[in-house]
């Protein structure tokens, strides 16, 4: 059976006046909300800061999930919002609990993902690129297969992206040869139609070993 892929919105990481000016294009009804990624599991707080922060016209229902091995059923929702925090360990948590392939099922039955920071960063390639990240990360969980979930065209995702990384993140492309399209914290990469657009305030910079680009805000992106 041909299947339909879904949305997606890659966010570069933000703070919640950010997310007012982004989120807008985030408004759906029923929402399920993965928050593992948080370094101290402090999981209730992390509900408060998206319901109050994605909730602003209390129309939307939230669903928040911390044990990804129990059944839930992802058709029932209108979109799966992956929070931020430790890119490792989320990734971990993803592949041990084989919730990688139900996202992966979701997104390509039409579903939409949402993915903040870390929750971009593992539906890309590989999840290298955290340790690279202004907001590095440390793989303390012990994880050897960093592969993401890979549903950027075999590219890599980075956030926080800041432009005086240019230089370092051109030398990981160089070594490892796969493109990185780096997201600022003022942004969001949109998935839909197969086509890729810039959300937010800033430019998203896609980093091959061809070149180097900038997309400006509302513009599509090439990859």
């Amino acid at each position: 059976m041909f299947k339909m892929k879904g949305k997606l919105f890659l966010a570069g990481g933000k703070n919640e006046e950010k997310l007012k000016e982004i989120d807008k294009f985030f408004t759906l009804k029923n929402i399920l909300y993965i928050p593992i990624a948080w370094p101290n599991e402090d999981f209730n707080s992390c509900l408060k800061w998206f319901t109050d922060t994605i909730n602003q016209n209390k129309k939307n229902k939230i669903n928040m999930i911390t044990d990804l091995t129990k059944k839930v059923e992802l058709n029932n929702y209108d979109a799966v919002y992956i929070g931020g925090g430790n890119t490792f360990k989320l990734l971990k948590k993803i592949k041990e609990s084989k919730f990688d392939k139900k996202l992966i099922d979701y997104f390509n039955n039409k579903g939409i993902i949402y993915g903040g920071s870390a929750g971009a960063l593992i539906l890309g390639y590989d999840i290298k690129t955290s340790l690279i990240c202004v907001d590095k990360d440390k793989n303390e969980v012990g994880l050897k297969d960093t592969k993401g979930l890979n549903l950027i065209k075999n590219y890599n995702i980075q956030c926080h992206f800041e432009d005086n990384q240019i230089e370092e993140h051109r030398k990981f492309v160089e070594k490892d040869g796969r493109g990185i399209v780096c997201i600022p914290e003022e942004s969001v990469l949109f998935f839909e139609n197969e086509n890729y657009k810039v959300i937010g305030l800033k430019p998203i910079t896609v980093i091959t070993k061809k070149e180097i680009k900038k997309y400006l805000p509302n513009e599509t992106i090439k990859l």
